[in-house]
């Protein structure tokens, strides 16, 4: 499933990988109480996004929900459903909002994790229930690793966004946008600042040679990975070079299922 839509596509200009080859020990909980300022929400925008009271828009971190419908298209599967279960969670009294680390995005929007009065993620209760894919951009990861335990279970149950098989195989990948896709790493080459890794398919991934355990993944050609992020459509193919190209700057290891 491809959650297109040029904001989102240009919201974080970096992307999260999960190389599902090992077991990794993920964190049991995604509540911090009593962290943040306390904020109140006046209009959720859809699954991800919100305006406070004070004017601020807010990018939640960590989290990427289907799109809603614009002129005329329709919404993906689970885009209303995300956007109704956020308005629920946050018309609560005690919201408090923990802003990153990286505060804001290219349209000025603040990017933040959102709490409960009782400490609980709001992003995590999204995830929780299959209402979004987990994502993380550097040096926003605070709660990648909960994140990703929490979809990890709503991807076990087959709630929401997994009842629909949304991983694709590298051979199937024929437009940019959101995607989730796994692949077969074929060859894995070092340029200047950049590794580039081929897949079994029309797509290329780019990590910086800077990217803490990047350069093992040489000794990785053969194995499958599960990588997810907004894939970029560089246009018609140049000789030598994969038409589709999705960079990275963060990964994690799990448990290919």
């Amino acid at each position: 499933m491809a959650l297109s839509g040029s904001k989102k596509a240009l919201l974080w200009g970096a992307f999260f990988i999960v190389c599902l080859l090992n077991t990794a020990a993920l964190a049991d909980s995604c509540s911090l109480p009593d962290i943040g300022e306390r904020v109140v929400s006046s209009r959720v925008i859809d699954g991800d996004t919100l305006e406070l009271v004070d004017g601020r828009r807010v990018r939640l971190i960590g989290v990427n929900t289907p799109e809603i419908g614009r002129r005329g298209a329709p919404s993906e599967p689970y885009a209303q459903k995300a956007r109704s279960e956020l308005q629920r969670l946050v018309g609560k009294t005690g919201l408090r909002l923990l802003v990153g680390e990286d505060a804001r995005d290219n349209y000025g929007r603040t990017l933040g994790h959102l709490f409960d009065a009782q400490g609980a993620n709001i992003e995590a209760q999204l995830l929780r229930q299959g209402l979004g894919f987990a994502v993380g951009i550097p040096p926003n990861v605070t709660l990648l690793d909960c994140h990703l335990q929490q979809e990890r279970q709503a991807r076990r149950q087959r709630l929401g966004v997994w009842q629909q098989a949304p991983v694709k195989r590298a051979a199937e990948v024929s437009q940019g946008g959101f995607q989730l896709i796994r692949g077969c790493i074929v060859t894995v080459q070092t340029q200047g600042r950049h590794i580039w890794v081929e897949l079994d398919g029309p797509l290329v991934l780019r990590l910086p040679v800077d990217l803490p355990g990047a350069a093992g993944i040489a000794s990785w050609r053969g194995r499958e990975l599960e990588v997810r992020g907004w894939v970029v459509d560089r246009g018609s193919s140049r000789r030598g070079h994969k038409r589709f190209m999705l960079p990275l700057l963060e990964w994690r290891l799990a448990h290919l299922e």
